[in-house]
């Protein structure tokens, strides 16, 4: 038989066979690359295609392979939306100028009417003697992610779009503590003037410190925080603003936030008006015990004008018995001046500057004054205790607590006379720095159903009432920095809780949630 030998180094001339096996394995591979490959010619037809380009341009091979690169110009867009020219793809500058060219994101609008999007590149595709025949166009599938970019693209001018129209003032603070970004800027004031300036440039003097410690518990110990602060604007003007600090954490385990943001709710009409309705449920106060007033006051003043008409008459010898009567009539005239004393403190005007105060004194103020609206019939025991002086607004404590003790007595009015009953006792948390003052009544007691609401404006079990008093006097107590807590057992009573800082506390206090 005779051999058959190949000189060495000469490849044979491939047979039909060799070259249709190198087709078959040129379209597997094509097949399997991850992206979309088109052989165009110098022409601008499409030659080739392999699987996943039918797939992103949405053709049947037969299709695809009978256009012409000119024919998607009506069927392509920039990134931005609008039209893209043949001209600027990679595969007509390939064939313009035979040198390859960098990618660039093109949607393509398929047959069926959707839009893939791609980054296409394209390089020159030459013969053995260098001549150009064509491009090579390579594109990759992000038409996923350009859907999801475009979700948050929509769902980010959603968001900046709701922040804008916000009553509240929404602010991105840096760990730095300086300004990343704001929803919305004060009168006066442009972006120059905000962006990158300290969070706190924009807070009153008196309230920087407040603010300080609020954004560094948020940003260190990631804890939600609340602060009702003064914040001054480019005028000169102040309002009121409560603030609530909230901590960004990027990373579940990540050591402190790394943004704060700050949502600022102006409250200076809120607070004008609290202060208003405060105003008026006090003189109503002063309105409901003026009578039993007037009747303590004619008590002594009869005794007084009794005494003086004796120590004027004929019938009193002078001496002993004169000095006696004008002595009964200067204590009676003393009872009369006390009353007046306690009228005058509960009528001033409550103060936002707060004074160190006894609250023994103010608890046995309220008391005279509620004393004959209270003591119908109740028995009323004391246990005050030496506590030291707290940080309080006189006339507005001694409000709060004529609020409690007609409360306390109102909820008696069902009881057995023997079984009504009131008891005061004061004490100290040293260690918090707080005076606490209990009320405790063996009245009906408050339902379980109703006990989150009594604080709630306008909330009233009673026939008649505002709903005013237990809703002022905390939203006072808080301004004083203190609280005040309820304790109740339907059937058996309820025990009111005043507690009130003997420090200067950080305003942050003021708004913080009751302690458990």
């Amino acid at each position: 038989m005779e051999s058959r030998t190949r000189p060495f180094g000469i490849d044979p001339e491939p047979t039909r066979v060799d070259l249709e096996q190198r087709a078959s394995l040129v379209r597997v591979i094509l097949d399997a690359v991850p992206g979309g490959v088109v052989h165009v010619a110098t022409d601008g037809s499409v030659v080739e295609a392999n699987a996943e380009a039918l797939r992103i341009l949405g053709y049947r091979f037969d299709d695809l392979t009978q256009r012409f690169i000119s024919s998607f110009e009506t069927t392509t867009l920039r990134e931005d939306g609008s039209p893209c020219p043949v001209a600027e793809y990679p595969v007509a500058r390939v064939l313009a100028t035979g040198e390859p060219q960098e990618p660039v994101t093109i949607g393509v609008q398929r047959p069926d009417g959707t839009t893939s999007w791609a980054i296409f590149r394209a390089v020159p595709a030459r013969g053995a003697d260098g001549t150009l025949t064509g491009a090579i166009v390579t594109f990759l599938d992000i038409t996923e992610r350009k859907r999801a970019e475009e979700k948050l693209r929509r769902s980010e001018a959603m968001w900046r779009s709701l922040a804008s129209n916000l009553p509240d003032i929404i602010i991105l603070v840096g760990r730095d503590s300086r300004i990343v970004s704001v929803s919305r800027l004060f009168p006066g004031l442009s972006p120059d003037d905000v962006i990158g300036a300290h969070g706190h440039a924009f807070v009153h003097a008196d309230y920087v410190d407040d603010w300080q410690r609020c954004f560094e518990t948020a940003l260190i110990e990631r804890e939600v925080v609340r602060l009702e602060l003064r914040g001054a604007g480019a005028s000169g003007a102040t309002s009121w603003y409560e603030t609530t600090f909230v901590p960004i954490v990027d990373a579940p385990g990540a050591e402190g936030a790394e943004l704060v943001m700050l949502v600022a709710r102006d409250v200076t009409e809120r607070r004008r008006m609290v202060a208003g309705v405060a105003e008026k449920e006090r003189l109503a106060s002063i309105g409901m015990l003026s009578a039993s007033v007037a009747h303590e006051i004619m008590n002594p003043l009869t005794y007084v004008l009794a005494n003086l008409d004796f120590a004027l008459s004929d019938r009193c010898p002078p001496g002993a018995r004169k000095t006696k009567a004008l002595l009964d009539a200067r204590e009676g005239a003393g009872r009369m001046q006390q009353i007046v004393w306690d009228l005058r403190a509960l009528g001033r005007s409550g103060s936002e500057e707060l004074f160190y105060v006894d609250v023994r004194a103010v608890i046995e103020t309220a008391l005279r004054l509620a004393g004959p609206e209270v003591a119908k019939n109740v028995h009323v025991s004391v246990d005050l205790g030496e506590v030291p002086g707290v940080l309080a607004s006189e006339s507005r404590l001694c409000q709060v607590f004529i609020n409690i003790f007609v409360n306390a007595a109102h909820a008696m009015t069902e009881r057995p006379v023997g079984e009504r009953a009131i008891h005061v006792r004061t004490r100290t948390d040293d260690a918090a720095s707080l005076v606490g003052v209990d009320v405790s009544d063996t009245g009906v007691g408050i339902e379980p159903e109703h006990l989150g609401r009594i604080f709630d404006p306008f909330f009233t079990t009673k026939q008649t009432g505002t709903g005013l008093g237990l809703s002022i006097s905390k939203e006072s107590l808080e301004r004083m920095g203190g609280r005040i807590e309820v304790d109740s057992r339907p059937g058996q009573g309820t025990t009111f809780t005043v507690w009130l800082s003997t420090t200067r506390l950080p305003a942050a206090h003021a708004v913080a949630p009751p302690a458990p």
